[in-house]
């Protein structure tokens, strides 16, 4: 896959000099993709969003807002966008935050049409609240409230093992990774009637083989490919591999960037802050591309001090046949919602 690099001004998010919106007509797909995860926060970061999402064919999106933005942002841009509850993060030093605001939130955000809902339980939200664990009696209370309104869950679990090789080496503290995903079945099978998104490849873009376990395990379970740095990092070394387990698993996964469109993340790169990441994500999945991505992954550098803080991982793409890609792309997405929040 032939690219025209060094015609733009470096920056952490296009190491390659791309012109994104020259890349972005030439790549191969042409149908309408949802992003199955992102996260705006205000109106103009929405207008950003959607304006680079139209150089790469991103019809719909679905976006975890803060619920004071969530009207703004729905009057304008209508059913391209559906979104996800989630507590105010940048309200995180309130302990109610996560507890009585966050319960009368989820009805509110149920009134505005929102069908799921998003348990964010990286061990580092041990370090903001003791209610982010996954199975805290105020997450449970959530969950009931949830499935009450008729939401489905999303769920972020564990994270990169590089973090749990560094951040999290006190176990005693973050536990292991694997003892992550303990509470996270009994969940899954507590509320077996309800449809469970596991944002980044639930956590094991390094472990495609526990990652069929679950999904084999529990019918319920969709996994998406959000959260673009990590996953072009490890997705990228299984090559051949990642697209059997895609094409085996049709219908159970959904594409999705993990863009953080908000003002201070545009600041930091311009439009090259979201392009780099629908074209590094659609280049994995639709291109023989074999090459370095062009973001910065700073994990690189933190496991291995020698290396410049500037190094970017390895991308090689698996080229999906078209009907695998028409299904992560869009038809998948489109199904779980069209097709209720319930199995």
């Amino acid at each position: 896959m032939p690219l025209t690099t060094h015609i733009k001004p470096l920056n952490d998010a296009n190491r390659l000099g791309l012109d994104y919106r020259h890349e972005a007509a030439h790549l191969p797909w042409k149908n309408p993709i949802i992003d199955a995860h992102i996260h705006i926060w205000g109106l103009q970061a929405a207008r950003d969003y959607f304006r680079i999402a139209d150089w790469f064919g991103v019809t719909q999106a679905w976006s975890q807002t803060p619920l004071k933005d969530v009207p703004a942002i729905k009057a304008e841009f209508g059913d391209r966008i559906h979104f996800v509850a989630v507590p105010d993060y940048s309200q995180k030093d309130d302990p109610q935050t996560f507890t009585t605001k966050w319960f009368d939130d989820i009805g509110k955000f149920a009134e505005l049409g929102a069908k799921m809902i998003k348990f964010w339980s990286a061990p580092r939200g041990r370090d903001i609240h003791p209610s982010l664990t996954l199975d805290s009696p105020e997450r449970q209370h959530a969950m009931k409230l949830a499935h009450s309104a008729g939401m489905m869950f999303m769920v972020h679990i564990a994270d990169p093992d590089t973090w749990f090789s560094t951040h999290y080496k006190d176990a005693n503290k973050y536990g292991s990774k694997r003892s992550q995903y303990l509470a996270f079945e009994r969940l899954l099978d507590q509320y077996g009637d309800v449809k469970w998104l596991a944002a980044h490849m639930a956590g094991l873009p390094e472990d495609l083989d526990y990652l069929q376990q679950l999904l084999d395990r529990h019918p319920n379970l969709y996994v998406d490919t959000s959260a673009t740095k990590w996953m072009i990092r490890e997705l990228s070394k299984h090559g051949s591999r990642l697209a059997d387990f895609i094409h085996h698993n049709t219908g159970r996964i959904l594409w999705g960037t993990d863009i953080v469109a908000s003002e201070d993340h545009y600041k930091m790169s311009g439009d090259d802050q979201y392009a780099s990441r629908f074209w590094a994500m659609r280049t994995l999945f639709e291109t023989d591309y074999d090459g370095p991505s062009p973001i910065v992954d700073p994990d690189l550098s933190m496991l291995d001090p020698s290396l410049p803080e500037q190094s970017s991982a390895m991308l090689k793409g698996i080229k999906l046949d078209p009907a695998t890609l028409q299904a992560l792309y869009h038809d998948t997405t489109l199904a779980v919602l069209d097709s209720g929040t319930r199995v």
